[in-house]
Formats: structure tokens, C-alpha cells, sequence
């Protein structure tokens, strides 16, 4: 049977691994003090690679961190390259819980490799400096970079736990087996692939694997703050459970009374369904830490209630209306990419289609169904965009200019679309059509600093700057 491509692509970061684990036991504690100073307490925006200064990552030590011990660490994927944002959201439950936090400024939503480079230098830069638990490495990450978290976590056989923020394992690497680390999901109540997370709680809780599934109020994003403390609880409480941790009975005492009243929260909010799966995975956290026979006596009562039966098939339901809703449009939307076919009326039939599934989210009063035509529009405006993307870079800017338009119609008040098309106008020699886009882009809330280094970055849209169109642009909406 032939090695998988990723995991082909994945070799290298494996042997890194591998090495550092072989010799953790053979170095002294104080083996990663010999590094540069490290400011702690704050986040480091970019520390360079020592071996690669092109590749970056951003940083957070505790502020009683000492090398002379060996330290937790979760290594951070953000799909746009950005480390610095989840770790403003994760640092003071880092600083809670004495996690180190490291943050990827090259892995990005792309190629495996850049991703498999990003991770394999930051794993090694950090070894080189720091002074790591290999017991207690974790992988966290946001969309695509989830996925890179759990396919890391797969691969290496290195990982204590996954956060994984609003998407899951890949379609081709589902687990068919109990995973060999803890799974924290975390996803927005109208995130598009809240779905795919709901699904898989319901698959890691027939494995028999450790999990914990946590729904909030928003859309597809990094999870807040409040969500990150709880998750890092959680992985610390799992620790003190394994021997990786000392027993802190003030810890435990104070993180059983938060959960408990966000359960009791969730039940008075009318969420018995949801508040069924807390309850399990917090009576499977706490057991053996505390006394957990009232929690136990709870979620007896509600399991087999007819709310808790009620809200499993409207949850059910409402999965499945998003997929039908989806799967009309996507239908349409795959037919402009086949040759020969009218792309002018499929656009058209499309973008009708688009447009009706935002008013129908915007007109619709009754919060369930509403934030199910939330999720289909969210979703289809990432279809929309990743083609256009995909397509742009394969040469067909018509084609990717279609898709554009209508993730602009899903979604009016994003700027991602509007920097694609002026973009793939740039590439098509439309300086015009360029130049009107990034003027919708700047009403869409660029700023002129985004702006501008959009354009740099970009050799066809460069030569705009020096337009008097472009400064016009820039010299009305500095004001």
C-alpha cells in the first residue's frame, strides 16, 4: 500500500520529534536554558528561527516560568499566518495553568509542506530554548489550522491533547478508532461546520475516547477567552488525573463550582440537550478528583428525559436542512466550472439562489431555524471564496472572478472578496475594475495600512500605486 502524500510530507517533522522525545529523559532539566532571553508575561510577536530566520512564530511564557522544570506547551495553527491573535485570546488561561503558548506566523491555509515546515521549526526552535514537557505537548488550531493540529497529533504520537476550534479531522482521516489524545472542540453556534463538530463529539463519545465538546454564542472564529480558560482547565485537570500534574485541590475545587454553574446556566437557558454532554464529559473529568455523585445523579435525570430526546432530533434536523440547503447551490455553482456550459445563467441562477438564503437568515424570527440559514450562507460564501481562490491559481480568473462575485453576495459586508476580485481584475488587465474594487474594499473596512500592503504584496496590482487613481483613493479615505 502506498505512504499517504501528507504523511509523506510529514516525515521529517516526525524524525524532530522523535529525536527530541528519544532524548528527553537523557537531558537535564536546565538542558534549554542556554537560549536567548525570552521576556515573559507577555506575548513575543515574532521569535525567529534560529536555523530559518524566514520562518516565525509567536510566544507566551508564563511569568513564573523557570527552565530548572519542564513545562506544558501548545503549539498554535492560525489559518492566516497570524500567532499573535489566538494567543491574546489563550494567554491568561496559559498564565492560569503555566502553559507555554507558541503561535505560527507561516502556517497558513495552503500547501502541506509550508504547513509541515512552519510546525517542524517552531517545534525545534522552541526545544532549543525552552524547557518542555514532551509528556504534555498539545496542538491547537482554528479552521484549516485545526485540521493541521489533528493531522500533527495523528502522525507524531506525540500529543496529550487537541483543541480543535471550529473544524475537525479531515474527510479522509475521520477516526475509525479511539484516538490516542484528548480532544477539546470548541465551535460557534452559527459556525458553518458546526455540524461536522457536533458529529464528531457524537463518534468520539461511542469510541469511549476523552473529549469534551463546548458551544458558544458566535460564528465562525477564533472561541473567546472565557472558552479558552475552560479548555485549558480542562487539560489541566486531565493532568492531575494522568501524573503529569500535581494534585491542586484549590484548583479542583474552583474549576468543579465554574462547571457546575455553567451547567446549571445552560439548563435554566432552556439547553438540556447540550447541557447532557457537559455534564458526562465533566462527571468523566472530575471523577477520581472530587466527589462527583451529585453531578452523576444529574445527568441520570436529564439523559433519558423527553427535552434531552427532543433536542437530539431537532439538533439532527437541523444538520440535515443545512445540508440540503447547501447542496442546491453548490449543485449550481459546480456546474460554472464544467466547460461548455452557460456560465451567465448559472451565475445568475446562482446568485438568486444566494441572495434568498441571506434574506430568508435575515426575515426569519425563530432562532433555531435562523441560525441553520446562518450556517448554509456562512458556508457557502467559504465555498465561494476557497474555489475562487483555487481557481485563480490554476489561471482561470473568469471563472474565479464568478465565484468572488457571488462570495460577495453571501457576504456584502466582507472585504475578502472584494481584494480577491481586485486581484484577479489585476490579473485579467482590468486596472479599472481593480481599482473600484479596492475602493469597496476600503468601505468595507480595510484600513489604508491594509490596503497598501495588500497592493506590495501582490506584482500584478503593484503598478496601481502609481496611478493617480490609487492616490486619489488613499488621499480621500486617509481622512
Amino acid at each position: 500500500m502506498p505512504i499517504p502524500t501528507r504523511f509523506v510530507l510529514l516525515l521529517p517533522l516526525l524524525c524532530v520529534i522523535g529525536a527530541a522525545q528519544g532524548s528527553a529523559q537523557e537531558k537535564s532539566p536546565t538542558a534549554a536554558s542556554n537560549g536567548p532571553a525570552l521576556q515573559k508575561g507577555q506575548i513575543i510577536p515574532a521569535v525567529r528561527s534560529a536555523a530559518r530566520p524566514g520562518q516565525s512564530y509567536a510566544l507566551y511564557i508564563p511569568t513564573n516560568y523557570v527552565p530548572e522544570r519542564r513545562w506544558p506547551m501548545i503549539y498554535v495553527f492560525d489559518p492566516d499566518a497570524n500567532g499573535s491573535r489566538p494567543l491574546e485570546l489563550m494567554k491568561e488561561a496559559a498564565a492560569s495553568y503555566g502553559y507555554l503558548l507558541a503561535g505560527s506566523n507561516n502556517s497558513r491555509n495552503g500547501s502541506w509542506e509550508m504547513e509541515r515546515d512552519a510546525a517542524q521549526e517552531m517545534w525545534s526552535d522552541t526545544h532549543e530554548s525552552l524547557s518542555i514537557d514532551d509528556r504534555r505537548v498539545y496542538f491547537a488550531g482554528f479552521s484549516g489550522g485545526a485540521r493541521v493540529s489533528v493531522w500533527l497529533a495523528q502522525l507524531c504520537n506525540c500529543a496529550h491533547g487537541v483543541f480543535l476550534n471550529s473544524a475537525g479531522f479531515g474527510v479522509s482521516s475521520t477516526p475509525s478508532h479511539k484516538p490516542a489524545f484528548a480532544i477539546f472542540a470548541m465551535a460557534g453556534m452559527t459556525d458553518f461546520n458546526y455540524a461536522e463538530l457536533a458529529e464528531l463529539d457524537a463518534r468520539l463519545e461511542s469510541l469511549g475516547s476523552r473529549h469534551f465538546f463546548r458551544r458558544f454564542d458566535g460564528r465562525h472564529a477564533w472561541a473567546p477567552a472565557t472558552v479558552w480558560q475552560e479548555a485549558l482547565a480542562w487539560s489541566a485537570l486531565w493532568e492531575m488525573k494522568d501524573n503529569l500534574r500535581d494534585q491542586d485541590k484549590g484548583i479542583i475545587s474552583a474549576e468543579f463550582v465554574r462547571a457546575t454553574d455553567r451547567l446549571r446556566q445552560r439548563e435554566d437557558a432552556g439547553d438540556p440537550y447540550f447541557a447532557v454532554g457537559e455534564y458526562r464529559a465533566m462527571a468523566a473529568t472530575f471523577d477520581g478528583l472530587t466527589d462527583t455523585s451529585e453531578l452523576k445523579k444529574r445527568l441520570s435525570a436529564l439523559a433519558d428525559s423527553p427535552a434531552v430526546r427532543e433536542g437530539a432530533k431537532q439538533e439532527k434536523t437541523e444538520i440535515e436542512k443545512q445540508r440540503s440547503l447547501e447542496a442546491d447551490i453548490v449543485r449550481v455553482t459546480a456546474a460554472m466550472r464544467v466547460a461548455g456550459g452557460d456560465q451567465a445563467s448559472l451565475f445568475e441562477d446562482a446568485s438568486n439562489r444566494i441572495r434568498q438564503l441571506r434574506e430568508s437568515s435575515i426575515k426569519e424570527r425563530r432562532p433555531e431555524s435562523r441560525r441553520v440559514l446562518e450556517r448554509a450562507a456562512a458556508n457557502i460564501f467559504a465555498m465561494a471564496m476557497e474555489t475562487g481562490e483555487q481557481l485563480l491559481d490554476q489561471g482561470q480568473s473568469r471563472t474565479a472572478e464568478l465565484y468572488f462575485e457571488l462570495g460577495a453576495i453571501a457576504h456584502p459586508d466582507s472585504k475578502w472578496p472584494l481584494l480577491s476580485l481586485a486581484q484577479c481584475h489585476a490579473m485579467m488587465g482590468d486596472k479599472k475594475a481593480a481599482l473600484r474594487d479596492l475602493k469597496r474594499a476600503r468601505e468595507a473596512g480595510s484600513t489604508i495600512a491594509e490596503l497598501a500592503e495588500f497592493v506590495k504584496a501582490n506584482p500584478k496590482l503593484a503598478p496601481l500605486m502609481d496611478t493617480p487613481e490609487y492616490r486619489k483613493l488613499v488621499a480621500i479615505t486617509s481622512q
